[in-house]
C-alpha cells in the first residue's frame, strides 16, 4: 500500500505540475505553485511521524487528495499576482496590491474549504476524525504558505 500510494502521489504531483506549466506557461511559476503545497504535506506528515502516527490507509490517501484540492490556493495567488508583478516596480509593491483585493478569492476559497473538513472531527469513526484533522491541517498550512 505504501509504495502504491507513493507512486500515486508522485504521478499526481507530476500531472499537477504539468498542468500548472500549461496554465501559467512557466516552469518557474509552476514550481512556485507546488512548493507551498508540498511544504504543507511534508510538515503535516513529519509531525504525524514524530508523534508516532503510523502510515495507514487514510494517511496514504490524503497526500494525493490534498494535491488536487490545495493547488487551488496557488492558482488563486498566481493568476492575479503575475500581472500585478509586471505593473509594479517590485515584488513587495505587487504583494501589497495583491493583499488589497485579489487576496479575497484566495481567502474565500480557504474559508470555504478548510471548515468543511472541520466537520469530520465530529464523526463517530476514528479514521474520519484522523482524515478530518490531517486535511484541516494540510489545507490550513497550504493556504498560509501560499
Amino acid at each position: 500500500m505504501v509504495s502504491g500510494m507513493l507512486d500515486a502521489f508522485l504521478t499526481t504531483l507530476a500531472i499537477i505540475f504539468a498542468l500548472m506549466i500549461l496554465l501559467v506557461r512557466s516552469i518557474r511559476w509552476a514550481v512556485i505553485a507546488i512548493v507551498p503545497l508540498g511544504a504543507a504535506i511534508v510538515l503535516v506528515y513529519g509531525v504525524a511521524g514524530f508523534i508516532g502516527k503510523e502510515y495507514d490507509t487514510p494517511m496514504a490517501v490524503l497526500s494525493t487528495l490534498v494535491l488536487g484540492i490545495g493547488i487551488d490556493f496557488a492558482i488563486h495567488f498566481i493568476r492575479p499576482f503575475r500581472p500585478l508583478r509586471s505593473e509594479q516596480p517590485s515584488s513587495a509593491a505587487a504583494l501589497a496590491q495583491f493583499f488589497e483585493e485579489p487576496d479575497l478569492a484566495l481567502t474565500r476559497n480557504a474559508i470555504i474549504i478548510v471548515p468543511g473538513f472541520l466537520l469530520l472531527l465530529f464523526a463517530s469513526l476514528v479514521p474520519y476524525i484522523i482524515v478530518g484533522a490531517l486535511l484541516l491541517a494540510m489545507m490550513s498550512l497550504s493556504w498560509l504558505a501560499t
